[in-house]
């Protein structure tokens, strides 16, 4: 074997090697682009129904180590009133996830206590907003209860200690001035995104977990310090359908909307008391401008939003998803109705040479 081949051989072992450690060449790509693929998850105790950002982390590769502050579906009855709403996760440095209680109680501001909260969006670094799944009727006192979002204020401080100092409501809006035309809803999925429109207004959007139809409205943060209940006016502006071949019984399990990359991502889940959940999460096929005041108004109520599949789950029901998007970094957590539940993070990019 001559020099000049060893050169050519050594060389070429280099470059594969090289290739593979930035997680393997794309078949798609160019000759200069690879593949980042990542995906951690690990099993705790606690079920999810919901998740939005809370912290960044300084010493967050990918940002797998931030901070996301969860919502907790238990309900206003005896044995879960007192069990808490809200708690923090993160992945620690060896990968495992963590479960972080909220040092204070959470302050409803009168307000009864959040019922079945199952969505969460971070508005910006001072709020969010938690919706319950929907309307409740009391055939005692014959009227609807609950159908709440919440508007919540964090502390400002973005190290993971001020979001764990606390959380207050600091207003409430009702879904509907007519709860009898959402009794059936189950409200899921909440994405929200600054509207671009010059206003100081958040564009907000609620999925119903079975029906998969959308639902947009608007709220104005100059009215954030008005603690007077408002009404949204929920107008109906697309549908979510999962197709057949996933299996799922509900086309919504959770939304988040990614402002990096302008798509709009959802979670379908097969719901079972006799076998084991499954669940696909998905991206829309096309920009999805959420913040967009003038794309919201073209959509229609027979509106059709095209959705891929990014990664099926074969035991597990997620119900919170967030993040940046695919290529920034997501997210998800599941609720599998015990003690065996799943939070992890997936990262897929393309990376530049």
């Amino acid at each position: 074997m001559n020099c000049k081949y060893k050169k050519n051989l050594l060389w070429l072992l280099v470059s594969a090697t090289l290739v593979t450690g930035c997680g393997g060449s794309d078949s798609n790509s160019s000759s200069d682009t690879t593949t980042k693929d990542i995906q951690i998850s690990g099993s705790i105790d606690q079920s999810i129904s919901g998740l939005a950002l809370g912290n960044n982390n300084e010493d967050s590769k990918d940002n797998l180590h931030d901070y996301v502050l969860a919502v907790l579906d238990y309900k206003n009855i005896p044995s879960e009133e007192n069990k808490p709403r809200f708690v923090m996760l993160h992945m620690d440095k060896n990968g495992n996830p963590i479960v972080e209680n909220i040092n204070y109680p959470v302050e409803w501001s009168g307000h009864p206590k959040g019922n079945d909260l199952e969505s969460i969006c971070k508005l910006d670094d001072n709020y969010y907003l938690a919706a319950e799944s929907g309307y409740y009727y009391d055939e005692s006192a014959g009227d609807y209860l609950y159908g709440r979002l919440f508007l919540i204020h964090r502390n400002a401080s973005l190290d993971p200690d001020g979001l764990k100092s606390g959380l207050t409501v600091e207003k409430v809006y009702n879904i509907a001035s007519n709860p009898e035309n959402f009794a059936n809803i189950n409200f899921e999925g909440l994405a929200c995104a600054p509207a671009d429109d010059g206003s100081e207004k958040y564009n907000i959007l609620l999925g119903d977990r079975e029906s998969g139809v959308l639902y947009w409205d608007s709220i104005d943060s100059n009215d954030f310090l008005d603690q007077s209940d408002e009404t949204l006016h929920l107008e109906p502006v697309g549908k979510i359908s999962a197709p057949k071949e996933w299996k799922t019984n509900r086309n919504i399990s959770d939304l988040f909307y990614s402002p990096q990359d302008h798509h709009l991502y959802g979670a379908a889940s097969f719901d079972s008391k006799t076998s084991a959940h499954r669940s696909t999460l998905y991206r829309s096929s096309k920009a999805f401008n959420l913040e967009d005041t003038d794309f919201m108004k073209t959509l229609s109520p027979s509106s059709k939003i095209n959705i891929d599949k990014i990664i099926d789950f074969n035991e597990d029901k997620i119900e919170g998803i967030t993040g940046y998007g695919l290529e920034k970094g997501m997210f998800y957590g599941s609720d599998n109705d015990n003690n065996n539940n799943t939070f992890g993070y997936k990262l897929h990019s393309h990376i530049t040479k």
